[in-house]
């Protein structure tokens, strides 16, 4: 796996399919959910949370000016 770290805006990488890591080096997919609004799935251990009906919403309640967007390649072995 392949990971480039980019130094965007926080509020503008909270994006469905966006991997973010905080200052913890803990990484975060940005996902929808079945209510029809956006969660954050921690990738270390599967954890869904901050299950807001918007996208901005989820960015006030879970987001840090720390954030940083990354690109992730998966490629097959």
């Amino acid at each position: 796996m392949k990971i480039n770290f980019k130094n965007i805006k926080p509020e503008s990488i909270y994006q469905v399919g966006n991997v973010i890591k905080d200052e913890s080096d803990i990484l975060y997919l940005i996902a929808t959910n079945i209510d029809g609004g956006y969660s954050v799935v921690d990738l270390s251990n599967n954890q869904v949370f901050g299950t807001l009906k918007t996208l901005e919403d989820l960015f006030i309640n879970t987001g840090d000016e720390y954030d940083k967007l990354i690109n992730v390649e998966i490629n097959e072995i």
